[in-house]
């Protein structure tokens, strides 16, 4: 919001009388004073309204220099005293010495290029901008001890207006009227770009009825959880002994008596045959001499 820049009578005497009050309870432990005071901000907004060209220039400073670069601008007070209305019709580049960080004005240089300047355009010298570069736009000591400087030559009826740009296209402001008594920051600022016949803003307004912005919307997918299957049996892994034959079944017969009790059975008939000890194998036995396979015998 934006502050008061000089105090009135009447809150000079109610700061005087807050600094008494102070003074009367204050219990000093290193043998000093401090006092404070904040006065209410004020509600108010200003614009500052570019020309076409005056925006162009300043814009191409910024951008084509790779190093800090100061300018002055042209500016008038808006005709409505109602309005915190501010115009800045030209940019105009003075005699410096530049580094990557600072900017120091060639005072014998500059006070001749001041002379150099017609009356209207000398006494509207309003405006004080420079470059950051690539760094931010937070006013440096130097900056601030400029900004007190030229505070100091400015009359009651008068305002000035302090910018730094960098190539992000950040800015900080600060606009003082000494003349309505209040300090506008970056905050309290807006600035807008008068149509002066260049043609830039009718070529952007032009442009942005032919250019539309497209909405693009992500394409979400149902994420499906798939059922593990049940993994494939695996076939057992063949030993020597697995590929050996496989003996059958022994199944315990009944004993049948022969005539002949010497000799025991001990040939197959069909699928199988019979062991001497009276157990019957129901498969091949390739051990067996005597067994039974496939209508022959081995």
């Amino acid at each position: 919001m934006a502050k008061i820049i000089k105090l009135t009578p009447d809150e000079i005497e109610q700061a005087r009388k807050e600094f008494e009050e102070s003074l009367a309870s204050l219990k000093l432990s290193d043998g000093k004073i401090s006092f404070t005071k904040s006065f209410s901000s004020i509600q108010r907004k200003a614009t500052i309204y570019f020309t076409e060209l005056a925006w162009l220039k300043m814009q191409t400073l910024v951008r084509e220099f790779d190093k800090e670069v100061a300018w002055h601008g042209v500016a008038t007070r808006g005709e409505d005293p109602e309005k915190d209305e501010y115009f800045i019709t030209d940019i105009l580049v003075y005699p410096q010495n530049v580094t990557g960080a600072t900017v120091t004005t060639v005072q014998e240089e500059y006070e001749e290029w001041l002379n150099s300047l017609e009356d209207d355009v000398f006494n509207n010298l309003r405006m004080q901008g420079h470059s950051h570069v690539n760094m931010g736009t937070t006013p440096s000591g130097v900056d601030n001890t400029l900004y007190e400087s030229i505070l100091g030559q400015l009359k009651s009826s008068m305002f000035y207006i302090f910018m730094i740009w960098n190539k992000r296209g950040e800015k900080t402001v600060k606009l003082y009227d000494m003349a309505k008594n209040v300090l506008f920051e970056t905050a309290d600022c807006s600035i807008e770009i008068l149509d002066d016949g260049t043609g830039t803003e009718a070529f952007l307004k032009d442009a942005k009825t032919k250019v539309r912005t497209t909405t693009v919307t992500p394409v979400t997918y149902a994420v499906q959880t798939k059922t593990p299957e049940k993994p494939a049996a695996v076939a057992p892994v063949k030993t020597k002994e697995a590929n050996k034959p496989r003996m059958g079944k022994r199944v315990k017969k009944e004993e049948k008596k022969d005539d002949n009790k010497d000799v025991k059975m001990a040939s197959g008939y069909g699928y199988g045959h019979y062991y001497e000890d009276g157990y019957y194998n129901d498969e091949y036995d390739p051990r067996d001499p005597f067994s039974w396979y496939d209508g022959r015998w081995y």
